[in-house]
């Protein structure tokens, strides 16, 4: 069996087995593990060799209005350019032929915040009725009109960020004008749409301190959300002031873990692709399966024999981890 390269800690890891039995409770046995995108991952224990299913597509290409401290427009290096909703069909016809079958749309903020993809609608709902792909996006905050944009494109999911400190939106994303009352309000907007709504806490947010995390799963429980994605700040997307800055202690992330986990029992709860990498990754990702966590993005080394070890059922998926209750349905 691949063994771990640290100890694991058992008083944090019987503190954390309430999360974990809560999970086995609510969901089962199986655990997913998603590799999605272009980027090719691979270590001894995964690995997944079929060609890429899902992928981002920014309608800014690299350019962010916002500028925040946050990633300062890194996040969106990685994503496919279509800046014009004619060449998002381009890309989108190109990527169904080589068998790609999900796309999620995102970009750059503007200065309040939001992710202008109202020109892009019409196109997001073509790609999904005429080449049949999964659509989802991420966007920013929204307003009614933008909602029923999103309704009316039939989007399959809506990704978005939630912060649940006002000095956080103020000093990390520049927005002092925003509260948490506006990303409260995003989510009442989109639910009572009735359209299906992951959202994402980034732990450590605040330069690397745990500040409004709690706020923002007391924010999102109440809308009882089809998936939630945590994230770990990863300091050096952000600027130079930034990158000194450590992220938050592994035993501080998985204690914002197992609170999310205690606070939606129901919903399926997964650690995104976006955390340090190195030796803290393998630890993060350990205790996150003890905490409950329904599925991990990119597992680190050991972690999918791990969590057999411990009665779990792997699966492994090319697609974005933001799907997981499609998989908990029985719909991928």
């Amino acid at each position: 069996m691949l063994e771990l390269d640290f100890e694991v800690d058992e008083r944090l890891a019987e503190r954390l087995r309430e999360g974990l039995d809560i999970r086995l409770k609510n969901f089962g046995k199986k655990v997913y593990f998603h590799s999605p995108g272009f980027k090719h991952y691979e270590v001894d224990d995964f690995s997944i060799k079929t060609p890429p299913r899902f992928v981002d597509i920014s309608i800014t290409g690299r350019n962010c209005e916002l500028m925040c401290d946050h990633c300062a427009s890194k996040i969106l290096w990685h994503m496919i350019p279509a800046t014009s909703p004619e060449e998002l069909w381009k890309v989108c016809s190109q990527l169904k032929e080589q068998g790609v079958e999900g796309i999620l749309v995102s970009g750059g903020s503007n200065r309040d915040g939001v992710v202008e993809l109202e020109p892009f609608f019409d196109t997001m709902k073509a790609v999904k009725k005429e080449l049949g792909m999964l659509v989802t996006c991420h966007v920013g905050l929204v307003n009614e009109s933008y909602v029923q944009g999103l309704k009316d494109a039939e989007v399959d999911a809506v990704l978005l960020d939630i912060i649940g400190d006002d000095e956080t939106i103020s000093q990390v994303y520049k927005m002092p004008h925003k509260s948490v009352r506006d990303y409260d309000e995003s989510l009442r907007l989109l639910r009572e749409a009735q359209l299906k709504i992951v959202p994402h806490v980034i732990i450590g947010l605040h330069y690397g301190k745990i500040k409004g995390e709690y706020k923002a799963l007391d924010v999102i429980a109440k809308y009882k959300p089809e998936a939630l994605v945590l994230v770990v700040v990863m300091p050096y997307y952000g600027k130079a002031r930034f990158q000194l800055l450590p992220p938050p202690s592994v035993e501080e992330s998985v204690d914002v873990i197992l609170y999310a986990r205690k606070n939606m029992p129901e919903s399926p709860i997964m650690v995104g692709c976006a955390r340090p990498a190195g030796a803290e990754r393998v630890k993060l990702d350990v205790y996150s399966i003890l905490a409950g966590v329904n599925g991990i993005a990119f597992p680190a080394e050991g972690v999918v024999t791990y969590s057999k070890s411990i009665g779990l059922e792997p699966v492994l998926s090319p697609s974005c981890c933001s799907t997981v209750f499609m998989f908990e349905a029985g719909n991928i």
